[in-house]
């Protein structure tokens, strides 16, 4: 099944780059004289037929328009006009590409082209006589009104919209258009999409085989072998996933050499891309036990996984916030367009932070007792946080604990700004600020309740100091976050409410505030923890707003 799966996938990721869809393909049917010229273009089917050969197929219907040579014949019916206008349309890109390569544009800015249809004296369809004219006329003089123009051959129209000959006289015509490049429509960029995606497909699957193999050795009990040799839980990992992906990155390179881009900037895009993926999947045998579980969660995981690297790449070139995936990069190599280091840190950092960050909770849970016992995925994680924290330095564990969690609230919070931004906006602020407000409270405030669990907070006052530390190492990792992605997460208001972008004692002030709710709610008044959290979220989010309202 993985074969003829990859099989499929690598064939239409060749089809998706020899040859992009269009929408509408093969739609109109247009006849052309032998002199004629052919528009490149997948709506329109060419058929080369005679004068009054094209004329009888166009009022049989047969066709939907009939170009002879300058001349452009059309019904009146609607299908026939919407032909009319399309073509047209391909020929407006065809001259802005001509003003393109003839002059310099970097003098304005925003460069501004007026398009103006012209009718040559002659019987010529005044829609197209701006990119067909009489290209026989070297006299500028125009020809008698009512008589037909001369016939132009396929390189005489290809000269006079490259700009090498000299247009005639013409008669300006009532349609203007200005277009505004900077303003257009980009292309989309689904045929690049889909050939990173080939990158990371065969990712998953090894993946797979990885959470797989390290399923079968913890359910055989193979690996409380590994667990009493004299080797460390790291090298345990690290030995188990080093085959894996060393040979996804083979496939990244050979993927590379397939479709003829440079492999080392190939590895240098996806290389952060498959260590978060491992990553997120080592996490999968650590929390669950039986192989139906982690199934299920292998394949939440991976539809997950794939969302957050594919979905933010179809916006390239619309937002900055595109570049928290590593493809709108790999979509970047494929156009041949550059992109800056702050870019490349913006897309993969995070990910390295969260691959580093799985390797230090795998050391931390590898042992018998966690990976064998059967509790609730919500006790489970909050047994792997408390082994994770030192609890013979409770206070720098708490101010550590911040600021590793950091990378997975600002995925969570990117993902969410991402997705808020294709929502009404009175809708997208209210939803995005709860979200935000959440994840944060969640983040900062889940140690302290776990050492609270087992004894290790009592008093107020350990409380509030734990607060405090908790909401300083939250403060500085989303600070240095921050300064590698300042351009994107700076294009709208809500962005720098939701990063707190202010002066640093007021955030730090918020933080502490709202962390105090949540932790002194559960130990002092003995509030269950979702109810007191709540608290904190509607608190933190009247602040939200507030910034929002104050920064608008």
């Amino acid at each position: 099944m993985f074969l003829v799966i990859g099989v499929l996938a690598v064939a239409f990721g060749f089809i998706s780059t020899t040859h992009t869809y269009t929408v509408g393909e093969g739609l109109y049917r247009v006849g052309i004289s032998p002199g004629a010229p052919h528009v490149r273009d997948a709506r329109f089917v060419f058929t080369v037929a005679d004068a009054l050969t094209g004329q009888a197929l166009l009022q049989a219907r047969a066709l939907d328009l009939y170009i002879d040579g300058t001349r452009v014949f059309a019904r009146d019916d609607a299908k026939s006009q919407y032909a009319l206008g399309a073509i047209k349309r391909v020929l407006d890109k065809y001259e802005v590409a001509r003003v393109n390569s003839e002059f310099e544009i970097g003098n304005a800015f925003p460069l501004r082209i007026e398009v103006n249809y012209l009718t040559p004296a002659g019987d010529v369809a005044p829609d197209l006589a701006a990119t067909l004219p009489a290209a026989g006329a070297t006299d500028p003089a125009p020809a008698a009104l009512g008589e037909p123009a001369t016939r132009a051959t396929d390189a005489d129209v290809r000269k006079q919209i490259e700009g090498d000959t000299t247009l005639p006289e013409l008669k300006s015509g009532t349609d203007k258009q200005i277009i505004v490049p900077s303003l257009t429509t980009p292309p989309n960029p689904f045929g690049q999409v889909i050939l990173a995606f080939l990158y990371i497909l065969p990712v998953f699957f090894v993946s797979v085989f990885f959470t797989s193999g390290f399923m079968d050795e913890k359910m055989n009990r193979r690996l409380t072998i590994l667990l009493s040799a004299p080797i460390t839980p790291l090298q345990i990992i690290l030995g188990k996933m080093l085959p894996y992906v060393l040979f996804a990155l083979a496939g990244v390179v050979g993927m590379a050499l397939v479709t003829q881009v440079d492999p080392g900037l190939a590895l240098i895009i996806f290389a952060p891309a498959v260590l978060f993926i491992f990553g997120i999947y080592l996490m999968v045998p650590m929390l669950y036990r039986t192989f139906k579980d982690t199934t299920f969660i292998s394949m939440l995981a991976t539809s997950v996984t794939t969302a957050y690297l594919i979905f933010p790449a179809m916006f390239s070139g619309i937002s900055d916030l595109a570049y928290m995936s590593p493809v709108t990069l790999a979509v970047k190599m494929y156009r041949a367009e550059t992109f800056g280091a702050q870019e490349y840190l913006f897309a993969t950092v995070p990910l390295l932070l969260i691959f580093a960050l799985s390797l230090y909770v795998g050391t931390r849970v590898l042992n018998e007792e966690y990976l064998m016992g059967y509790r609730p995925l919500f006790r489970k994680i909050a047994d792997a946080i408390y082994l994770i924290l030192n609890r013979a330095h409770v206070n720098a564990s708490i101010l550590a604990l911040s600021l590793m969690l950091i990378p997975i609230v600002y995925i969570a919070q990117l993902v969410a700004l991402a997705i808020s931004l294709n929502l009404p906006m009175r809708v997208a602020v209210g939803v995005m600020l709860l979200i935000a407000a959440s994840i944060e409270e969640i983040a900062k405030s889940i140690g302290i309740i776990v050492l609270h669990e087992h004894g290790y907070v009592r008093s107020t006052r350990h409380v509030f100091a734990l607060a405090f530390l908790s909401a300083l190492g939250f403060l500085v990792g989303e600070k240095a976050l921050l300064f590698v992605s300042v351009s994107a997460v700076a294009q709208s208001n809500l962005a720098g409410a939701l990063f707190n972008t202010g002066l640093l004692p007021v955030p730090l002030a918020a933080h502490f505030v709202f962390t105090s709710i949540v932790s002194v709610l559960v130990v002092r008044f003995r509030w269950r923890y979702a109810f007191a959290l709540l608290a904190a979220v509607l608190v933190h989010s009247a602040y939200n707003a507030l910034l929002v309202g104050g920064i608008q």
